[in-house]
């Protein structure tokens, strides 16, 4: 996930990072945070691949309704939390499609359940991974399957191949339904299945992958139970 904190005040800012930090070691969630002193700073800096923006209300300079106002008029459809001490500015949100406003100093309850919906909001459309500095967002429509390899896991898309050193059962925790076991090395995503044929699955992409027999009673449910909800 990738936040922009935008506060000209660095403790309210720093404040706000730790708790980021706490909200992602609890999630076990990949977080990637940029921090800008100001609306004019931001807007000039950075791009519209934010899942999240933290913004100050009341900066030097622009203030953050009318930075969030330009943003979305440059075509950016995540979303935006406010931070204020002053609960008079609420109403003015609603132009620019604000999710929250986040009385300083923020709470970690607060901003958990803002980040919480922000995520699941992801999951609905994107897995999300750091590999390196870099992190990567995979439509879920594009990802065929994913299988382990040694202490890393292997992302099979229909864009190429991806590799991310984490486990496949920390993976599995955050993939929404369409994506099951297969075998103990092997998550598929069952919109990619073209065919089950006795203890394998042919999948989209020509590859045959097996199915253990630990799996292959809930693989078959889960197969019968998606084609019913695609008709």
């Amino acid at each position: 996930m990738k936040v922009a904190i935008v506060e000209d005040e660095t403790p309210h800012a720093e404040a706000l990072q730790g708790l980021l930090r706490q909200w992602s070691e609890e999630h076990q969630a990949l977080i990637d945070v940029a921090l800008f002193d100001s609306g004019e700073t931001f807007l000039n800096a950075c791009e519209d691949s934010f899942d999240l923006v933290l913004m100050d209300i009341k900066m030097n300079g622009m203030d953050g309704i009318s930075a969030a106002r330009q943003f979305r008029q440059q075509g950016f459809h995540g979303q935006i939390a406010f931070l204020t001490s002053f609960s008079e500015y609420v109403f003015d949100g609603y132009e620019v499609q604000a999710l929250n406003y986040l009385m300083k100093p923020v709470s970690y309850e607060k901003i958990a359940k803002c980040m919480d919906y922000v995520e699941q909001k992801l999951h609905d459309d994107h897995y999300t991974f750091r590999n390196h500095d870099w992190v990567t967002r995979i439509a879920y429509s594009k990802i065929i399957y994913f299988c382990s390899a040694n202490h890393y896991t292997q992302i099979i898309t229909t864009d190429g191949d991806f590799r991310q050193r984490e486990s496949l059962q920390i993976v599995f925790s955050h993939l929404p339904s369409r994506f099951l076991f297969c075998h103990r090395t092997i998550i598929i995503n069952m919109e990619h299945v073209s065919k089950l044929k006795g203890r394998e699955l042919v999948l989209s992409n020509g590859v045959n992958v097996p199915i253990s027999q630990t799996y292959l009673q809930d693989v078959r449910s889960a197969l019968m139970s998606y084609a019913d909800m695609m008709r």
